[in-house]
């Protein structure tokens, strides 16, 4: 019990980190392909709608979402060679998926010489911004590139191919970017961290994380299986609360049968409420409409698993965390699908971003155990209490914010 007691509260110091950083989004993420011909440019650019509404001027009612960005675009965005400016012939919105921005700019430009590349958009608005750019020519991808706030104009040499594999350690790296800058996904962790425990139980739980988003990445990264990429980062946002909806059920039978009710038609109540608002089409209510369900059926188990062997206890545990693992493993795959990752040649930089994920994700767990021993004499209830509640909080909110925005 004691043990029990002093890993909680271990927890608590993570979550009011993510909590600090919660209420700027989840993932500030964007993509670009860049097409290099005998003497022209053309550039497809895909961002996250929610990232466009950093941009002043949204308040406007004259100009949508693709324009605003692609006015920003033109502006923030420059190509050059050695010699001269590259001029920007023409610059349009294209279709896009839903809850994405996608446009396309083409420069007129000599491709002979070295190639530099100004990226702004979207920085000065979002300083944890990562832009992922794709450069070909021929046909053949001849470089990748992450971008952050702090990368200098891009160099492009258009005479050089890119190496076989040579991607594979920039995916490993992305990997690694993508789950720190997460909060979602860390936030979820730190969850299924205090749900469990125990550090036995806390790695019985990662595991099945772990086994979970792995299957599901690959499936969707390959396209053997599509998502509605909104959907699922909602049903991201819930995980979270869920875990904290967990917690406090297992810590007080009180308020056990009531809890499941109401959460479930809390539910409910989101899928009526996006219907009716126009957030939510038929098939995504549905879709909340199986999560009630699943709501309701996961936070009764909770009574009928008291008076179970604890081996028994922990498959069950192993086996939920996988479900919330397939889950986040869609999450992944729509980040890596997004970027424009070639199929042809798709299994080691698949695979190295995911190794790059669950390097990430072991120095996370590290960090939290690693607070536990500094601070276990210290962190005291009702700390652990006050960090679910919070992270209810945090969790609710993506989830709200999603669904309506």
């Amino acid at each position: 019990m004691m043990k029990r007691l002093k890993f909680t509260r271990a927890i608590f110091i993570c979550l009011l980190l993510i909590n600090s950083t919660s209420l700027s989004h989840t993932k500030s993420e964007s993509y670009s392909n860049w097409i290099i011909s005998q003497d022209s440019i053309l550039a497809t650019i895909t961002i996250p709608l929610y990232e466009v509404t950093r941009l002043p001027g949204i308040q406007s009612k004259t100009i949508n979402f693709e324009e605003l960005f692609l006015e920003h675009a033109e502006e923030s965005i420059k190509v050059k060679t050695q010699k001269e400016d590259c001029q920007l012939i023409s610059s349009q919105k294209l279709n896009a998926t839903e809850g994405f921005v996608r446009i396309e700019m083409s420069y007129d430009c000599n491709t002979s010489n070295l190639l530099m590349v100004d990226y702004r958009a979207i920085f000065d608005f979002s300083p944890s911004h990562m832009h992922y750019a794709k450069i070909y020519k021929k046909g053949m991808l001849i470089s990748e590139l992450l971008v952050n706030n702090a990368t200098e104009t891009w160099k492009i040499s258009t005479s050089e191919s890119q190496k076989p594999n040579s991607n594979v350690l920039q995916f490993f790296k992305l990997g690694i970017d993508h789950i720190s800058g997460g909060y979602d996904h860390i936030a979820f962790l730190m969850g299924i961290l205090l749900v469990a425990g125990t550090i036995t139980r806390s790695i019985i739980a990662v595991s099945g994380f772990t086994i979970g988003h792995s299957l599901s990445l690959f499936a969707a990264t390959i396209g053997i299986i599509e998502s509605n990429s909104k959907i699922v980062e909602v049903f991201i946002g819930y995980t979270i609360a869920l875990m904290a909806i967990e917690y406090v059920n297992k810590k007080s039978n009180k308020y056990e049968e009531q809890i499941p009710i109401l959460f479930a038609l809390i539910l409910l109540l989101i899928s009526l409420l996006g219907l009716t608002f126009g957030n939510l089409n038929i098939k995504s209510a549905i879709a909340y409409l199986g999560l009630s369900l699943f709501t309701y059926c996961y936070l009764n188990i909770e009574s009928f698993v008291r008076n179970i062997k604890q081996s028994s206890k922990n498959y069950l545990l192993l086996c939920t965390t996988l479900i919330f693992g397939l889950l986040h493993g869609l999450g992944f795959a729509g980040f890596l699908k997004d970027s424009g990752i070639d199929n042809e040649n798709i299994l080691l930089p698949l695979l190295s971003f995911n190794i790059g994920l669950e390097f990430g994700q072991l120095c996370i767990i590290f960090f939290a155990w690693l607070i536990l021993f500094k601070t276990k004499n210290y962190l005291k209830e009702p700390l652990p209490s006050v960090a679910s509640g919070g992270l209810f909080g945090v969790g609710f909110y993506w989830m709200i914010l999603r669904t309506f925005s």
